[in-house]
């Protein structure tokens, strides 16, 4: 089975062209991180150019990932909520020129940031994201949610059920599970089901959200990926390096685990 594999690509990385190279080299798409301040600064020209670079790279599918740092889509400040959507809808602005299979997104729930009140945060989170995913139908782009200080799937397929829109699908972290959940792999991916559209595939310690290389840590992602296939599901997977040089190693050690448990 041929899988897709992404790599996290800051947007201005994709400006230099030996990026490009290397990704295409790889037989790997971005997922393209757009933050902040990249999405103020970005001019079309820019973004058409590097576009049009990685079609002329022969790669063939993208994602992205919208901002998250400082940003809080169930903000019971009204105004930080507002400023959320605009950062996430700008993210989506950009869909019909790279065309990504999907979004991932915050939901932005952790137990400590709000007291143990799940309400608090879905009201707030249910009016960001349906806004959002208006823009998206707009837009015909995909929604991922993705699991950060989650420690259980609920709030996120309660998030799901309250927006009631098709677009939205579920972004798997095996990194943030380990370190903040104390729930089976398993759990999780049967909990998503059909509408796990992605996982990110990046080792730590369980100390510290390390985003270390694909066996480098100490997460067993060969059961990881068998849970996927056990539950029927076929994401995307991407790696998330933060350092340039565990680019490689991520997807070579990725690429050997799926060969193993072909």
């Amino acid at each position: 089975m041929v899988r897709t594999i992404h790599s996290t690509v800051p947007f201005p990385m994709l400006e230099k062209e030996d990026t490009v190279s290397r990704l295409s080299r790889a037989g790997v798409g971005p997922e393209i991180y757009f933050s902040g301040n990249t999405l103020d600064l970005l001019k079309p020209e820019t973004a058409e150019k590097v576009a049009e670079s990685l079609r002329s790279a022969g790669i063939a599918t993208t994602t992205f990932h919208a901002p998250f740092n400082d940003i809080s889509p169930g903000a019971r400040d009204e105004e930080v909520r507002r400023i959320t959507v605009r950062r996430l809808r700008q993210a989506v602005s950009l869909a019909p020129l790279f065309r990504p299979l999907g979004i991932v997104m915050h939901g932005g729930y952790s137990n400590w940031l709000y007291d143990f009140e799940s309400e608090a945060w879905l009201e707030g989170a249910k009016r960001t994201f349906s806004e959002v995913a208006e823009t998206a139908e707009s837009a015909g782009v995909d929604i991922y949610l993705e699991n950060v200080f989650d420690e259980v799937p609920d709030h996120l397929l309660r998030l799901r059920a309250a927006v009631g829109s098709k677009r939205l699908g579920f972004c798997f972290d095996a990194g943030h599970a380990f370190l903040f959940s104390r729930l089976p792999v398993q759990k999780w991916i049967h909990a998503f089901g059909p509408d796990l559209r992605e996982m990110h595939i990046h080792d730590n310690r369980g100390l510290r959200d390390d985003h270390l290389p694909v066996g480098e840590g100490s997460i067993n992602f060969r059961g990881v990926l068998l849970a996927a296939g056990d539950a029927g599901t076929t994401p995307i997977l991407t790696v998330e390096p933060h350092r340039e040089d565990h680019f490689f190693r991520s997807v070579v050690s990725l690429r050997a685990i799926l060969a193993d448990i072909a």
